[in-house]
């Protein structure tokens, strides 16, 4: 048995240091599962005895980041002379994310509109400083914008915004059921088909509780519903469902929950004329038949908002800033009866709370809610109390009673001064946090040409007011580099507005969906191209060490594959004991 334990416990190369305690570790462990197997009884020492190892309230958890995969294009469609650094791939930007119970993984992302080509519809000619005409998708059958390399194909596979799926906890990524090229231009699409010719610019998704996918694409002046089951494989609609709202949204929110369940938050900045007549940013529309009907839209007071439900229980929640202000708060309104009601006086919805303080007025800063099945509620919310580009904050609060009562907010903002874009959270049924951020540090000379950008993020098992990160970058590679335009106009906004995480099922990894730009916009002044990449972290279960140790992240792979095996030992033996 010694043999074995020296064979098990001393890979090549690790920490002389981390080796002892790996051996004493592993000592205990191997010699409670003799006993275990001598007096059929299975039970570890409390620090061993964890689903997740040593990982207790409040420890930082690290992660495993995968190699980062981009989002492809149909073959058919790909042009090497469409002006593309990387023709194979999607451009796009903003994505959305979710996952089902069997852990199938579907991505939407806003088109480039500036690559349809030299023309644009009608009435958007005005907005994109270009000739009225039409748009096209996957064709050779015109000329690109410039008109110097003659027929090429554009940038689009389809009429609808991009939408993927994966089946390999986002190994592979390809389109959904009804979701082929689509050819030609936009009058030539074909609504009475469906599918991927409904015309879409941007959109959401989300899971109910029986694993029906409903994905909202919203065509500026309307929008319109795909319905998947079987991970996406098949499509469940006929002929495009138009939502039939005059909302001109500009991001939709989807949250759905139960047996069809759907909340759609919609962000129009004026009244629809179909919905009441209260001012505000966002207006509310609910559905208890899979977006068949929706009842009578109501406004949502307040500014930037983002909506969350629970996927089998009743809470829904809506997370909003308390006004369009420069400074103010953030506030929660929750519903414990999926959201039912004619308004936020008449129905479930209850009075909002205030969660926590805005010093600042971050670009587009989003406070963003999420929710798990146990009713706990996170929001977390970037903050700019110096200003746009002088030092970013990030602030979280917690609930763990289903909004009922909120832990005092804190900041978790990392170590370094400079920009934490964008927040986004997540929660896995255990309760382990996930919190991604684009993040920029500042050097001595604040924002400037050169500063990269990356992709950040941590997590915490079960984090209470107070608690830190541990803050990982999660794809190598910058995201985008700050050029001079940027730094002489303080704009920020190169990656635009948001992008999202989840957690695996059974929480043992999480997943991102972002935006990286890659080579000059051949058609937008001062732009990059914009490609979607998704990245994949295995949940390292280990508390989080020392930073001043030095250990490196393959010492603490191997520490969780010694784990694992662990727990795989104890399961074993249970079933045989």
């Amino acid at each position: 048995m010694s043999e074995i334990i020296e064979a098990e416990l001393v890979p090549e190369p690790i920490d002389s240091s981390l080796n002892v305690a790996l051996i004493s570790t592993g000592a205990i462990a191997i010699t409670f599962l003799i006993l275990a197997a001598t007096f059929g009884v299975v039970q570890l020492p409390p620090e061993l005895n964890s689903d997740l190892g040593l990982v207790k309230s409040g420890d930082p958890v690290r992660f495993s980041f995968g190699e980062p995969v981009y989002l492809p294009r149909d073959p058919a469609c790909i042009d090497e002379n469409n002006g593309q650094d990387l023709p194979e791939y999607g451009i796009g930007y903003e994505p959305s994310l979710s996952v089902d119970s069997e852990g199938n993984l579907f991505i939407t992302a806003h088109k480039d509109l500036r690559w349809g080509g030299e023309e644009t519809p009608v009435g958007l000619n005005l907005i994109l400083e270009s000739d009225e005409g039409y748009w096209y998708a996957c064709t050779d059958q015109r000329s690109i914008w410039d008109h110097n390399t003659g027929p090429v194909q554009t940038s689009w596979d389809y009429w609808a915004s991009w939408f993927w799926i994966s089946s390999d906890n986002g190994t592979t990524w390809g389109p959904g059921d009804q979701f082929p090229p689509t050819p030609g231009n936009y009058v030539e699409a074909n609504y009475v088909a469906g599918g991927s010719e409904c015309l879409g610019d941007e959109g959401d998704i989300s899971v109910d509780g029986l694993d029906r996918i409903y994905y909202l694409d919203t065509t500026l002046e309307d929008n319109w519903w795909h319905i998947f089951t079987d991970g996406g494989e098949t499509y469940e609609m006929g002929v495009c469902q138009r939502m039939n709202t005059m909302a001109g949204d500009d991001r939709p929110w989807v949250a759905a929950q139960g047996d069809g369940i759907i909340h759609y938050l919609g962000n129009s900045g004026l009244p629809p004329p179909e919905c009441t007549g209260d001012p505000g940013r966002y207006w509310y529309y609910h559905s208890e038949n899979q977006g068949n009907t929706f009842s009578q839209c109501y406004s949502v007071p307040g500014g930037w908002s983002t909506i969350a439900s629970q996927r089998e229980g009743p809470y829904v929640h809506i997370a909003q800033e308390n006004a369009d202000s420069a400074s103010g708060t953030v506030h929660v309104r929750t519903s414990p009866d999926y959201g039912r009601g004619t308004g936020f006086n008449d129905g479930t919805w209850e009075a909002p709370v205030n969660i926590g303080p805005r010093d600042g007025n971050c670009p587009e800063g989003y406070p963003v809610v999420n929710v798990n099945e146990r009713g706990t509620v996170a929001v977390v919310w970037a903050d700019c109390p110096t200003g746009d580009i002088g030092a970013w904050e990030i602030r979280m609060a917690i609930s763990y009673d289903n909004a009922t009562t909120w832990e005092d907010s804190w900041n978790i903002t990392p170590a370094w001064a400079g920009v934490t874009m964008y927040p986004f959270v997540s929660i896995s049924e255990d309760n382990m946090l996930t919190v991604s951020f684009y993040g920029l540090q500042y050097g001595d000379d604040g924002y400037t040409v050169g500063d990269e950008w990356y992709l950040y993020a941590g997590g915490i098992q079960e984090p209470h007011s107070g608690d830190q990160f541990f803050w990982q970058i999660a794809d190598p590679t910058p995201l985008h580099v700050v050029n001079q335009y940027e730094e002489d106009n303080s704009d920020l906004h190169a990656l635009h507005d948001f992008f999202e995480t989840v957690h695996a099922p059974d929480g043992s990894w999480v997943g991102i969906a972002y935006q990286q730009n890659i080579g000059e916009h051949p058609f937008e002044a001062n732009e990059e191209q914009r490609y979607i990449k998704f990245v994949r972290g295995e949940r390292l279960d280990w508390p989080d060490p020392d930073e001043n140790t030095g250990e490196t992240l393959e010492s603490t792979t191997f520490i969780n594959q010694m784990m694992a095996e662990r727990r795989e030992l104890v399961s074993d033996l249970q079933g045989t004991v």
